[in-house]
């Protein structure tokens, strides 16, 4: 594997901790607070019990997790699974405030939220949330200004209804470039955004298996930290024919290959497994012979 392209891009302070992009690959742990995930590791039933997904997260954390991604709305497509239903904000914030406050004092690492809805980051951040993970976009007008009074940094995730006709990775650049744009003229810092390309939102199987091939495209035109998210996706299966509950091994290419293109951030569902599947990554993509970084 050949050596990463030297891409300074300025460290972030997400909580309490210092992360510093490029030295190694951070890995995020998700932990879905609703009945309906699509990966089929929903911990809440719809009584809204917490005490499951907070020893999930502390697991996950001993694990060797940095960030844990805590979500309350299952982002299934419609398009697949015809009884995916949006949850009302109000629903959202009861399934996911409790878990996060449960989890303050507790957790070392900082809590992301999961969400497409400005009201929820808002309530999740004064909750304690470090970072705002939106899987939308910007799909809800109020999220920029949200983000920019609240001051903390923002994981902005690609999705383009309607999908996808012309070159997708040119596509994904452009529509990330026009939110950061927006994301900046609200207030929000630029050292504040993360991207994401959005790897299997409203894209193909063919589609999103491009866009991984060309993660080191993105991070180089964009100069922001890219994180990844490949966790048990449906492309995978289709490939792997692994079921989407034991999708490890397929995940494991995907986050391997994705550290190989720079990637920052993967996101899992299989913390233990994936952190080791990223420090063999590292250790063949980010270090030279001496043990030096060469990122």
């Amino acid at each position: 594997m050949s050596s990463l392209p030297k891409i300074s891009v300025p460290t972030l302070r997400i909580g309490e901790r210092d992360f510093v992009w490029g030295e190694r690959t951070y890995v995020m742990g998700i932990v879905n607070a609703t009945p309906d995930s699509f990966s089929g590791d929903g911990v809440l039933p719809t009584t809204g019990e917490v005490q499951q997904a907070i020893d999930q997260a502390l697991r996950m954390r001993d694990e060797g997790a940095d960030i844990i991604d805590v979500g309350g709305e299952s982002t299934r497509p419609a398009s697949i699974y015809p009884d995916a239903k949006p949850v009302e904000a109000a629903n959202e914030i009861a399934r996911v405030v409790p878990i996060i406050e449960g989890l303050i004092g507790r957790l070392d690492v900082p809590i992301s939220i999961d969400t497409r809805k400005a009201a929820v980051a808002a309530a999740a951040v004064a909750a304690g949330a470090a970072l705002v993970n939106d899987v939308s976009m910007l799909g809800d007008v109020e999220m920029p200004q949200t983000l920019a009074n609240s001051g903390v940094p923002i994981i902005v995730s690609h999705i383009r209804q309607g999908g996808h006709q012309d070159d997708v990775v040119d596509d994904v650049l452009g529509d990330l470039q026009r939110s950061i744009k927006e994301l900046m003229s609200a207030g929000v810092e630029r050292s504040n955004i993360v991207v994401d390309p959005g790897i299997g939102f409203a894209k193909s199987g063919a589609q999103s298996m491009e866009l991984m091939r060309n993660i080191s495209v993105l991070r180089a035109e964009l100069a922001l930290p890219v994180l990844v998210g490949t966790s048990r996706k449906s492309f995978i299966g289709a490939v792997t024919g692994e079921s989407v509950n034991d999708r490890r091994f397929g995940t494991a290419a995907t986050v391997a290959l994705a550290i190989q293109g720079g990637a920052d951030i993967v996101r899992v569902h299989d913390v233990r497994e994936m952190v080791s599947v990223s420090k063999m990554s590292d250790a063949l993509t980010r270090q030279k012979r001496d043990g030096a970084t060469d990122a």
